[in-house]
Formats: C-alpha cells, structure tokens, sequence
C-alpha cells in the first residue's frame, strides 16, 4: 500500500480499503498498521465540500477517546474526539450565512416535515437519521455517485471517482424510509439551488450550473419537482427573522413574568427595522 506523499494525506488505494462501514472502522483502527499511514489525529478539522462521510463513535469512542471518524478526499481518515453534533454545528455556524434555522424553516416550507440534510445546493450532508434526535452518521451527497439500500434500515452510498476509484460507504440502524429521505433531500439541495439563482438573477446575476457525476445533479431524483414560484429566499428569511424577535419576547415575557413585555417588544422590533427604510 502506498504511504502517504509529501502533498498531504490521501485514502489508501487498495481494494481492502475501498468498503466501509462503522463495523470496520472498530475491526481495524488500531489493529491495523497499514491503515496508521492514513490516520490522521486532529482536532481542529472542520467538515469541508472534500468531506465524504462521518461515523460517529459518541457513546462507545474508538480506542476510548475518538468520537467520530471522518473520510476526507484530501486529508484522507481523520480522528476526532468532537462528536458528529458538535463537527456539524462548527460547519452551519462557520460556513451557512443563515444558520441552521433557516435550514429547518426552508424544510417545512418544501414539506419534508423531517429534518436529514443540510444542503447549500452545491454542498448536500445527509444524516441516517433525522438529525435533531441526537448523534448520527453523515454522508456528503455532493461526493455520492449513487445509492442501494441494504434492507429496511440499511443503506450503502458509492462514492464519485476519487483518482479513479470508488469507495463505498455502508450504515445500519438508519430511519426505517431511508430511502424515500434521500430522495427528498437530494429534491431539498436542489430546492435550495434553485432558489438562490432566483434571488441572484432578481439582482441581475446570472447563475450556470456545473454538472457533476454526483447525486445531487441526477435529475431522476428531483424531477419532476413542484413550482417554487411561490417561495423567495428574502421571504423565507424574513419571516425567520420574526419569528426569532417572537420567541425573544415571549422568553422576555416569561423570565420576567411580566406580559407588558411582549407588547412592548413587538412595539420595539418595529423600531429598530426603521433603519432598514428610507422614511
């Protein structure tokens, strides 16, 4: 097996190491030297568009301290004892300009009541289950070339050619409608897409899109998709936006035990929009 060259770290070639799942890491991190090549310990990696999957580890970590394990296209295997709750929360907050709300609040919009993915529309992370319950394993859809279930909570993605190989990535104990999830979050990433070169070309922006091989850009699983003539992105925000100022008012409210508050401050949201106006 090839070590890794002075470009950096990369994932190992061979055969062997080409089909994953949370049962192999267990069997082979720390049992097997030839893998220690492609190891890499730290700490302050962040999830990246070069991500490919995210095991987690959180209730039993692996060799007693690492929480989740991480496959990256260029920094190859990485160890980290950050658990999948706090390396994807480090990503919405770094990384999406509004949050991770507005992820969940697009969702409920579209109809897709549960919450697996967070999508950018070129950037598509996927949970095996709906990630508000807890720690789950991810997989970036924008890295996938396709998928095939394995039975009723079983699933297996195939990669896109990474220096001309594919590597598999398998997960057990998923939602019982894994399958429809993907499905609908692919629908979601390109939902998102969509919406944005909407926004863009109102202010007079013209968006292309580059096809990939990946998921995300395979038209059998967003089309045909419903209209979004009736959804804008400053909409969908706004509408966030007072919501938070809402809930902030009735926390007020409730502290203080005062219900004054709460018409005072929607009286004092509206104010400080003034500034937002030329009047």
């Amino acid at each position: 097996m090839p070590k890794a060259t002075n470009q950096g770290w990369h994932l190992p070639t061979t055969p062997e190491y080409r089909q994953w799942s949370k049962a192999k890491l267990r069997e082979r991190i720390g049992h097997d030297q030839k893998l220690d090549n492609y190891l890499v310990r730290n700490q302050n990696y962040y999830i990246n568009a070069n991500t490919l999957a995210l095991y987690e580890f959180q209730k039993k970590p692996l060799l007693g301290k690492y929480k989740s394990v991480l496959f990256d296209a260029e920094a190859g295997i990485i160890l980290s004892e950050r658990s999948s709750q706090a390396l994807i929360t480090a990503f919405c907050r770094q990384n999406l300009l509004t949050g991770l709300e507005f992820q969940r609040e697009l969702s409920v919009k579209l109809h897709l009541q549960a919450h697996y993915v967070i999508a950018t529309g070129k950037l598509a992370f996927f949970s095996m289950r709906s990630y508000t319950t807890g720690a789950v394993d991810w997989v970036a859809l924008h890295q996938m070339n396709e998928y095939r279930s394995l039975g009723k909570r079983a699933i297996a993605f195939e990669s896109v050619k990474l220096g001309g190989i594919r590597y598999t990535f398998s997960f057990y104990h998923c939602s019982r409608y894994i399958s429809s999830q993907v499905c609908n979050s692919v629908y979601y990433n390109h939902a998102v897409w969509q919406l944005g070169t909407m926004h863009l070309g109102s202010l007079g922006w013209q968006v292309r899109r580059t096809q990939s091989k990946s998921m995300i850009d395979q038209k059998q699983y967003f089309e045909p998709a419903p209209s979004l003539n009736n959804f804008s992105l400053k909409q969908v925000w706004q509408e966030l936006l007072d919501k938070q100022h809402a809930r902030y008012g009735a926390y007020l409210t409730d502290y203080y035990e005062l219900a004054s508050i709460q018409e005072a401050h929607c009286f004092v949201y509206l104010l400080s929009r003034r500034p937002d106006t030329l009047y």
